[in-house]
């Protein structure tokens, strides 16, 4: 996993005494993106995609479904940002289908951060975020993992 020790020693950063509000618990993250250099939040978001690409799967889909039969696409990426606001770790062992508890939960919040810390440094609106991820992490995108 070090080739996104960029993303995990990012998101160790996370504020969890703010726990409750997903925003907030973030706001260490972004202001230390914001503080980096564009190629930096850049890095950060295809990092962060390509986590996301991995726990893309018909396999892990179908468990969440078992947990949350009224799972959607989006409930599915909701709940794995779970796994990676968790740690290299966490995110290793849901990767394994050992964390069927990240089914319950979601942390979308995550998917805002490069962009917000884009908007921050530049003063400029999210929407006009520059940087399109080396991968797609929407549900269903890996599709050798969907045969």
């Amino acid at each position: 996993m070090s080739e996104f020790s960029f993303f995990w020693n990012t998101v160790r950063l996370c504020d969890w005494s703010l726990e409750g509000n997903d925003d907030k618990v973030l706001q260490p993250v972004v202001r230390y993106l914001a503080g980096q250099e564009d190629s930096r939040i850049f890095q950060f978001d295809d990092q962060m995609s390509a986590l996301l690409y991995g726990l893309d799967t018909k396999k892990l889909a179908a468990q969440c479904e078992r947990v949350e039969p009224d799972m959607s696409d989006d409930s599915f990426l909701y709940s794995r940002c779970v796994a990676l606001i968790n740690g290299p770790d966490y995110y290793a062992q849901a990767r394994l289908g050992r964390r069927k508890e990240i089914w319950n939960m979601e942390f979308e919040a995550l998917l805002y951060v490069p962009a917000r810390a884009w908007a921050m440094k530049h003063g400029r609106p999210e929407e006009e975020y520059p940087h399109t991820a080396s991968v797609n992490y929407e549900t269903g995108s890996n599709q050798e993992q969907w045969k």
